[in-house]
C-alpha cells in the first residue's frame, strides 16, 4: 500500500529540470522561478549556476515565470515543461535608463524611513538550499526625490554556517512589484558574530521619486546546502512579507529593522 501511495503522488505532480543563461550563454544566479497568479508559494530560486529542480502539484497548466533584477522576464508554458525534458530557459538583458541626477556639494544623507519603536523578540526568515523562506521588509513613500546612500539592516543572529542575501528595491505598482535597481545586491553573511549593523551602499544610483510606493526588503537566497535561520531586531511599523517566487503578500505589525538613507536631489 505504501508503494501504491507513493506511486500515485509521483503521478499526481511533475518535476521540471533546467537551466538559467542570458543571451550570451552564462550562468545566471539566484532566478525566482513560480507562477505569477497562483497562491500557493509553489517555486523556488535557482541556484548560483542558474540550475533548478522544481516539483509542480497535478493541474497546474499556467506559464511558469522566471524573473530576475538584471534581465526581462521569461515564460515557459506547461506544454513546454510537462514534456520531461531538461529546460535551457534563456533571459534577455534588461535596459533601465539611468536618470541624471544633481546633488549639492554640502548635502548629507536622510533618513528615509527606519526609525521605528523596538519590537520584542526577532524576525527572520529561513531555508534549506532552494527551499528558502520569504523576503520581509518596509514599504513607504517619500515627500522628495532621493538618491539611496546606505541601506541598513540590523542583523542579530546567524545559524547558517554561511548564507547570501539579496536586498531589493521595488516600486510597487498596483499588486506588482517593480525592481528599480538594475544590478542585484547580495551580501554574504557567516554565523562567526551576532548583534550588527549591515550597510550596505549601492553601486548605481538608485532613484526614488516622491508620492511613489515603494519596498524594501531582505531575503536569503543561498543556504549552501545547509539549513538555517537568518534573524534581524524589529520595528513595532507595518512590514511586508512577500514570497519572491510569486507567493502570496502578507502585511504584519513587525517588520524587519531596515534603514534606508539617501541624499536629496536638489
Amino acid at each position: 500500500m505504501l508503494f501504491l501511495l507513493a506511486h500515485l503522488m509521483g503521478m499526481a505532480q511533475t518535476t521540471v529540470r533546467g537551466h538559467v543563461v542570458n543571451e550570451r550563454g552564462e550562468d545566471v544566479e539566484y532566478v525566482s522561478i513560480g507562477f505569477e497568479e497562483e497562491t500557493d508559494s509553489v517555486g523556488i530560486i535557482s541556484d548560483a549556476k542558474g540550475y533548478f529542480t522544481l516539483t509542480i502539484p497535478k493541474g497546474r497548466k499556467n506559464d511558469l515565470s522566471f524573473t530576475h533584477v538584471s534581465y526581462l522576464p521569461a515564460v515557459v508554458p506547461c506544454q513546454e515543461y510537462t514534456k520531461g525534458d531538461e529546460l535551457t530557459v534563456v533571459l534577455k538583458d534588461r535596459v533601465v535608463e539611468l536618470s541624471e541626477v544633481l546633488i549639492g556639494k554640502k548635502n548629507k544623507p536622510k533618513t528615509i524611513v527606519g526609525k521605528g519603536i523596538p519590537a520584542p523578540g526577532l524576525v527572520g526568515t529561513s531555508g534549506h538550499g532552494s527551499d528558502l523562506g520569504p523576503e520581509g521588509g518596509v514599504a513607504f513613500s517619500c515627500s522628495k526625490e532621493y538618491v539611496i546612500s546606505d541601506i541598513l539592516v540590523k542583523i542579530s543572529g546567524c545559524t547558517f554556517k554561511q548564507c547570501k542575501v539579496s536586498i531589493n528595491v521595488y516600486e510597487k505598482k498596483g499588486k506588482q512589484f517593480v525592481n528599480i535597481h538594475q544590478k542585484p545586491i547580495y551580501e554574504t553573511l557567516t554565523n562567526d558574530k551576532s548583534n550588527y549593523l549591515l550597510d550596505i551602499r549601492p553601486e548605481e544610483s538608485i532613484v526614488l521619486k516622491p508620492k511613489k510606493d515603494y519596498y524594501v526588503s531582505i531575503c536569503v537566497v543561498d543556504g549552501f546546502g545547509e539549513k538555517g535561520f537568518l534573524y534581524m531586531k524589529a520595528y513595532m511599523k507595518n512590514g511586508l512579507y512577500r514570497n519572491a517566487m510569486k507567493g502570496k503578500t502578507k502585511k504584519l505589525p513587525v517588520c524587519p529593522a531596515i534603514q534606508v538613507k539617501g541624499y536629496v536631489v536638489e
